[in-house]
């Protein structure tokens, strides 16, 4: 039996499309500029909303200069606090040379740290938006316990 791709499955609820899942370690120099840079050339669209991306809290990031950067060898590794923006776009080979062409040149990083991962992404349908759990459907006030 032939394994089906996730991108001819359909359910009731949603359908999947393929994507790429981009991940940008942002060190501290790095401010809003890079993800406000992308939603301005590239939308970062997730169904019908734009502007959508994620960015994770700070945490600890560990390197080491070798032969040929900027800061030349070094004796011992060092580390920085970063955070990583995270953002999908449509398989489109145009739109991951855009979103590349934005983070290169505002980075504050030599060689920016950035993953390009295979996903598919759930899409809504029209039937499921009707659905009485949705926070726009549902206009009680949340309990306080």
């Amino acid at each position: 039996m032939q394994a089906e791709t996730l991108d001819q499955v359909e359910s009731s609820a949603c359908r999947l499309e393929p994507i790429w899942i981009i991940h940008v370690e942002l060190g501290p120099e790095d401010d809003d500029r890079i993800r406000l840079a992308l939603c301005e050339e590239l939308r970062l669209a997730y169904g019908d909303y734009d502007h959508v991306s994620f960015e994770t809290a700070i945490g600890t990031q560990f390197f080491r200069g070798a032969e040929g950067t900027v800061s030349g060898p070094m004796e011992a590794a060092t580390s920085r606090q970063v955070r990583v923006l995270s953002f999908s776009i449509t398989k489109d080979r145009h739109l991951l040379d855009a979103a590349m062409s934005v983070i290169h040149p505002l980075h504050s990083y030599e060689e920016p740290v950035i993953y390009v991962q295979d996903a598919f992404a759930s899409r809504s349908i029209p039937e499921s938006r009707k659905n009485e759990n949705k926070w726009w459907m549902n206009i009680k006030e949340p309990v306080i316990r």
